[in-house]
């Protein structure tokens, strides 16, 4: 009979240190839903391990790197706003991260800790469950965090275009430096002031801004041209509320959706497959945040 949980975690108590610590980090953190997602995945894997969120402020990442090194910890995620601050502290970082410019997966290899961003791989999952993104010509509003990941991953699995809109078209310009010189994607920018035609060429929508977040009532003037039904998909990283304003409209225009749980489901189900070497339940963390938001 296959031990509990909660059994193999007393006996790891009992004979030494857990197996392995995680935990994330950023300011604020109350009411992140990481260590919800993750505890129910460990339960279901039958790992012994403890995730813990914690607080730590600007002043203070470099010590909370030295800290999760110190103790020794299997692996760390990391949010707003750190994702850039923590960089200089890692032994380390992968290609996603690199070119990305930010980290929120922090892995342990053979003692030394690096730095990763699952956030791109993780959406880039969510829409391959569809259709693969080679060839796409895709646009995404926003040039935050979220939109630097996603762009990353998007161009090196071969997309073929990506324009971005943005209130700010020098940040817009940052990413195409930074990503472009290394992929074969055709990069453009245009200025977003919230009222927007989406034209008929993209596949691919990606609304990666934190417009929406927690008030389903928020979003864009958007007017969509016509395409064949289904043929479009528009993608939300918010994931809270599921149904967003962005997605109730895509979906009235004929887009194929998909919602921010995925994304986040899927980043952090390859943080834990970093860790431990083991597939993580994407169904049982999709359901405890489900349960969470109360869905």
């Amino acid at each position: 009979m296959n031990k509990s949980y909660e059994l193999l975690c007393r006996e790891a108590v009992m004979h030494g240190p857990l197996e392995s610590l995680f935990c994330c980090i950023g300011d604020p953190v109350i009411g992140n839903p990481t260590q919800l997602m993750m505890e129910a995945t460990f339960r279901s894997m039958l790992f012994p391990a403890r995730y813990l969120t914690c607080t730590v402020t600007s002043a203070n990442v470099e010590h909370a790197i030295d800290g999760i090194k110190a103790l020794g910890f299997s692996g760390a995620n990391v949010t707003a706003p750190h994702k850039v601050a923590v960089i200089p502290f890692l032994d380390g970082l992968t290609e996603s991260a690199r070119l990305s410019g930010a980290v929120n997966c922090i892995i342990k290899q053979e003692g030394n800790y690096i730095g990763d961003n699952t956030d791109g791989k993780g959406f880039l999952t969510s829409i391959e469950l569809i259709r693969p993104v080679a060839g796409m010509h895709v646009l995404v509003i926003g040039a935050g965090g979220a939109a630097r990941a996603i762009i990353t991953e998007l161009a090196l699995h071969g997309a073929s275009t990506i324009t971005i809109a943005n209130r700010t078209v020098e940040k817009a310009q940052d990413i195409i430096d930074r990503v472009g010189p290394h992929v074969k994607t055709t990069f453009t920018k245009e200025a977003f002031t919230g009222t927007y035609t989406i034209g008929a060429q993209y596949d691919l929508v990606v609304q990666a801004t934190s417009v929406g977040l927690f008030d389903p009532d928020k979003g864009f003037d958007l007017v969509w041209e016509p395409k064949e039904q289904g043929s479009r998909i528009a993608a939300d990283v918010v994931f809270n509320p599921v149904h967003t304003q962005f997605l109730a409209s895509a979906e009235k225009a004929g887009a194929t959706t998909v919602d921010g749980l995925g994304m986040l489901v899927f980043q952090g189900a390859i943080a834990v497959t970093h860790w431990t070497g083991k597939e993580a339940n994407c169904e049982s963390m999709r359901k405890a945040l489900e349960e969470a938001f109360t869905i």
